[in-house]
């Protein structure tokens, strides 16, 4: 049978509103925190935080839905998320809507039930319609990695199209004048915006065709797949371009199957450095997301809104590795 305050109270010898005083976070005399705490550990005690959350409105928990669990930038960020709202006194759901919609939808209704505090989502539309169910109900929400249309939602995003211009202008200064784009579905924000840096760079040198650019599906095995095929079509492409991590790997999987080295046979720029690509090849050039910082701003900004602050856009810097 769980243990309730009525335990603690007759453990401790204490009154129950002392006990339940502390255990919301008013201060108590420093001897009577010394009998509670060691009743709590004697005693086993486990505040029940749905029945709290009934009565203050808050859950202490943070719906977080993603569009793939498998993703490495999804699941880094993740990390980095937990860890800062561990910090200020949260727990996490996460959700994965497998790049579904309509999943996300009832992942964004199933979170609400949850009766979640905030919601730190990276949507699959450019919408807001998949939680438009949070707002609606004023739950503060913090979008990652995509702008949206919600001016009641912040947003958290890198310098996608300044950084992806950089990156294609660098390896057009090592010679390249064939550089084949392997990006993502240009309905999603990021792929749209980091395929535009790729134009205005390529635009400015007067070297931009259409039939450079491939489309990835953000995953290794589309990656690999369009890298095969603009290898087939583009024999003469001497530089590439890869806007995403998975992406990445594929397309170097397609190289070395293809005999093609890089740094001699092709100038390579990659997304998102981790520690596996190494694997394939040392001196390769990337383009380096602050993973840290977007789960640290996006847990920040929306511990802020919870506690009354207005929703803000912000926009973190990355650099080529």
């Amino acid at each position: 049978m769980a243990v309730t305050i009525k335990d603690l109270a007759k453990e401790t010898g204490l009154a129950c509103a002392t006990i339940s005083a502390y255990l919301n976070g008013v201060p108590v005399r420093a001897y009577n925190k010394v009998k509670i705490e060691a009743a709590i550990g004697k005693l086993g005690y486990i505040r029940n935080e749905y029945a709290r959350g009934l009565k203050t409105h808050k859950s202490g928990t943070i719906g977080v839905l993603i569009p793939e669990l498998s993703n490495v930038f999804s699941t880094t960020i993740i990390t980095e998320i937990e860890e800062r709202l561990r910090e200020k006194g949260y727990g996490i759901i996460v959700c994965d809507c497998r790049t579904d919609v309509r999943r996300e939808e009832e992942s964004v209704r199933f979170l609400l039930t949850k009766m979640v505090d905030g919601l730190i989502i990276m949507p699959v539309s450019a919408d807001k319609s998949s939680f438009k169910a949070a707002t609606d109900n004023n739950i503060p929400v913090v979008v990652i990695d995509r702008k949206t249309e919600a001016k009641e939602a912040s947003h958290v995003v890198i310098n996608n199209r300044e950084i992806s211009r950089r990156a294609t202008e660098r390896l057009i200064a090592k010679g390249c004048g064939r550089i084949a784009l392997i990006t993502g579905d240009t309905g999603v924000y990021t792929a749209r915006e980091r395929k535009l840096g790729y134009e205005d760079a390529m635009r400015a040198a007067g070297i931009y065709t259409d039939n450079l650019v491939y489309n990835g599906g953000l995953s290794v095995e589309r990656g690999y797949a369009a890298m095969k095929t603009a290898l087939e079509e583009n024999p003469g492409i001497d530089g590439v371009f890869v806007t995403n991590y998975e992406m990445t790997i594929g397309s170097i999987i397609a190289l070395n199957e293809e005999g093609r080295k890089i740094g001699k046979d092709v100038e390579f720029m990659g997304f998102d450095r981790v520690e596996i690509t190494r694997a394939f090849v040392s001196d390769m050039q990337t383009v380096n997301q602050p993973l840290a910082e977007i789960g640290k701003v996006a847990a920040d900004t929306l511990v802020d809104m919870i506690g009354g602050g207005a929703p803000r856009d912000v926009v973190l810097e990355a650099e080529i590795l």
